[in-house]
């Protein structure tokens, strides 16, 4: 019995191997020098890093995607793909709710387009107030905090994701990822990060704050830098009826975008946004209260993005109702809710997909005010009317009832001498009224105070100083107090 020591067949499959490895390793080096290239390319494009751009690639994405996990398959494609999207700009929906125990566990106290720039580095946070008038699909309107709720209900476990959507087509922006936090989810990442510093604007006191049992406790907060756990800045952020003009939604709102930015700034003071191993602590700690299309990969992948920023950059908008704001107050059958005034989305969209063109955050133009007076026996005309002239694009002042109640025709007195003669053309059309020719006259003991001849030989006085139309409602006007705005929206009643 003999063996061959030289088996030929052996040696060829070991030579064969060789070269296979041999060519594999050349085509692994040769592959990653290529991505590499490409990413340090796209990184001098978009200003971002060459790690950031490299696992943004085609294939390192789908390969990443398949470790780390990706959106949920079913609403996918949140965002606007093609021309449509500007590879600059990064659009977070964020998105905070009340949670467990709280009533209206899943009504949006909190809405923010968050944009980044990711080339120039900047920031703009755009909130929209939870009563904003958000059209239902079926001709009438709901508060935009609803829409979550409905998702919600509808689809459990993807609410935010599918609201992200929803926001996605209504305001015709690429809305790249969302993020849904719940009460106890924000004061949790709070104390996880040891506190955040806040300089409070101005002091407040809210006596109406919620407690436990349905009952209300007192929280103030003075004026000045301070840090704050979690509770207490969840309570910053979720005050309503606070003193010194902080007890609005617009307040709030914008103490809900400091705390943002102070979250933000305490991240980066503990270098946590470079620690993956800090990040991934605190998405363990709020992993419970936290809803996202976004998987841990992606989300430590923005932290390179979030660290560019410089806190300057960071600019904040908030939707008021204000003079200069871009919402009127109307209470359509019983509900509260803002409009955007005239009825016209186009700047509140604009400031959705332009979040970076200054002149369009300019406030708008004066619009005309209104002072509303009810000329006839019908209870409630004055404030009926004086909703629907907000909705066309008119400030009302203040409302009343006139010294005579028996108009038969609406009656418009110009204060203006003229100078704003498209906005009364506009008004007289709209009110079916008739333009009254006497002017308005000044009291020789107070210039402010004027005042003009109505019906019945009786005097009208004006209110305010800088009024252009005094309206008196008559009978031609009664049939502008048929409702006309339908509302169908779950109970915007949470903790208050």
């Amino acid at each position: 019995m003999s063996v061959n020591f030289l088996n030929t067949d052996q040696e060829k499959l070991a030579r064969r191997k060789t070269v296979i490895f041999a060519a594999l390793f050349t085509f692994i080096v040769g592959g990653i020098a290529f991505a590499g290239a490409a990413a340090s390319y796209r990184s001098v494009q978009h200003g971002t890093s060459v790690f950031a751009e490299f696992i943004r690639l085609p294939g390192i994405r789908d390969a990443r995607k398949f470790v780390f996990g990706d959106e949920l398959p079913a609403i996918a494609g949140i965002a606007l793909s093609g021309e449509d999207k500007n590879p600059d700009i990064l659009t977070v929906l964020l998105l905070g709710i009340g949670g467990a125990g709280h009533d209206g566990a899943n009504l949006t106290d909190t809405i923010i387009i968050a944009s980044i720039n990711t080339k120039d580095h900047r920031v703009n946070m755009l909130s929209i107030p939870r009563d904003t008038a958000f059209p239902n699909g079926r001709g009438g309107y709901e508060k935009i905090n609803a829409v979550h709720a409905w998702e919600e209900r509808d689809h459990p476990g993807e609410g935010a994701v599918r609201t992200a959507k929803i926001f996605s087509d209504f305001f015709g922006i690429s809305i790249d990822h969302v993020v849904r936090v719940d009460f106890n989810g924000f004061a949790k990442l709070v104390d996880a990060l040891g506190g955040v510093t806040i300089d409070v604007e101005r002091s407040f006191t809210d006596t109406s704050y919620p407690a436990a049992d349905d009952k209300y406790q007192t929280i103030s907060f003075k004026k000045g830098v301070q840090t704050m756990d979690g509770e207490t800045a969840l309570q910053y952020a979720r005050s309503r009826h606070g003193s010194n003009g902080e007890g609005s939604d617009f307040a709030r709102a914008k103490r809900q975008q400091l705390v943002i930015v102070a979250i933000r700034e305490k991240l980066l003071s503990l270098n946590t946004l470079a620690d993956p191993t800090k990040l991934a602590k605190l998405y363990q700690v709020v992993s419970n209260h936290l809803q996202s299309d976004m998987s841990p990969w992606e989300a430590f992948n923005l932290a390179p993005i979030a660290t560019d920023i410089n806190k300057d950059e960071i600019q904040q908008h908030v939707l008021t109702d204000a003079p200069d704001g871009e919402l009127v107050p109307a209470n359509i059958n019983g509900s509260f809710l803002l409009f955007p005034k005239g009825g016209d989305w186009t700047r509140i969209k604009s400031l959705a997909q332009n979040p970076f063109n200054d002149d369009i955050h300019t406030p708008v133009a004066d619009i005309p005010k209104v002072e509303v007076k009810n000329g006839t026996f019908k209870t409630g005309m004055a404030f009926q009317i004086a909703n629907r002239l907000g909705l066309e694009g008119y400030s009302a002042e203040s409302i009343g009832n006139a010294s005579s109640r028996q108009y038969e025709r609406t009656v418009i007195f110009d204060l203006t001498n003229g100078s704003k003669v498209q906005e009364l053309v506009k008004l007289k059309e709209f009110l079916n009224a008739d333009v009254s020719l006497t002017a308005a006259t000044t009291s020789p003991q107070n210039p402010q105070l004027r005042s003009v001849f109505a019906q019945a030989n009786t005097i009208e006085t004006i209110a305010s100083t800088d009024t252009d139309f005094l309206v008196i409602l008559g009978e031609s006007s009664y049939s502008l107090m048929q409702p006309t705005q339908a509302t169908n929206y779950v109970s915007t009643t949470t903790n208050p």
